[in-house]
């Protein structure tokens, strides 16, 4: 056991830290990287579940060589079972277990509310350090809400236009969803629709505006918007890196956000392309797991002990 294993399993079991993978675009790898990251955490000695979140095409059983589960999301959205953490399935991982999706409802891919909600509160119930929620691609309120709900909502981009273009996307998505909810909360929705309805008269052009205005108008509400907004702060990964030039990309990215949204982006760092990847679907069974020193493997274990050791400060702050 390694040092930093052995000082992770000396700190007292609390509620389990949640990471969300999300970006927007399909096939970017988030389902790789959630997996791989899954890995890295059990081998660190933390015990880690895997969540398979997307909704309307769970596969990360298939990813971990596992047949079909028997029991899935489905069986508590359908009431047959009352507790999530029935739901876990060992993966022949030590300390790394998997909820799926698979065999899930018709209709599970857009839950009701209140489903979401519920499924949300049991996250924080299941034994477990750390929870990695993969989940699928696009931009709906059911992606994002989960993506909100956790610890370190992480956006996994390609270095592709159209990946860069769908990121910004979920990302304006995510800020408008967490304002409205803040918004409301505070109690001055009708300021802030007030203020949307005559944004060009007050030079309203992002959600940053927004909230300025709504804090010079009602600077107590303005200050509770502005926290809820700021805690949203995503860890960018760019995936599938090919030129070295893409290697900078993160701070790019995360300099954009921070002028046009006013957010505080984390670069977690960037993945070099590799056909091993590739080879280790096909083979069913995680990279990090069959050659753990390849580069891959060394930067997804060196981004899961960055992000366990960001929450352990932010815990003691």
């Amino acid at each position: 056991m390694t040092e930093d294993a052995a000082q992770l399993q000396a700190l007292p079991r609390k509620r389990p830290i949640i990471w969300a993978v999300g970006g927007g675009k399909g096939g970017v790898g988030k389902s790789v990287i959630a997996t791989n990251l899954g890995v890295a955490v059990a081998r660190l000695g933390q015990h880690c579940v895997l969540v398979d979140a997307d909704l309307g095409g769970a596969n990360l059983h298939t990813m971990m060589g596992l047949p079909s589960p028997k029991t899935s999301l489905s069986s508590l959205f359908n009431h047959e079972s009352a507790s999530l953490g029935n739901l876990v399935t060992p993966t022949g991982v030590p300390n790394l277990g998997l909820i799926s999706g698979a065999d899930a409802l018709l209709d599970m891919a857009n839950p009701k509310h209140s489903q979401k909600l519920k499924l949300i509160r049991q996250l924080m119930t299941l034994n477990a350090d750390v929870i990695v929620l993969d989940l699928g691609a696009g931009s709906s309120f059911n992606v994002v809400d989960f993506y909100n709900a956790a610890h370190s909502s992480i956006l996994v981009i390609a270095p592709t236009p159209t990946s860069i273009e769908n990121a910004y996307h979920f990302l304006n998505v995510a800020l408008q969803r967490r304002f409205r909810q803040a918004v409301i909360k505070a109690e001055v929705a009708a300021l802030a629709d007030r203020a949307l309805a005559e944004k060009h008269a007050h030079g309203i052009r992002s959600i940053r505006d927004l909230v300025r205005y709504i804090t010079r108008e009602a600077p107590e509400a303005g200050l509770a918007i502005h926290t809820a907004m700021a805690s949203l702060r995503p860890k960018l990964i760019v995936n599938q890196v090919r030129r070295e030039e893409d290697l900078h990309l993160c701070d790019k990215i995360a300099e954009a956000c921070r002028n046009f949204f006013g957010v505080v982006i984390e670069p977690l760092g960037a993945i070099r392309n590799d056909d091993r990847i590739i080879d280790s679907i096909l083979a069913k069974k995680p990279l990090l797991s069959s050659q753990p020193n390849c580069q891959f493997s060394t930067v997804i274990d060196g981004m899961a002990r960055r992000l366990i050791h960001s929450q352990m400060e932010a815990q003691h702050a």
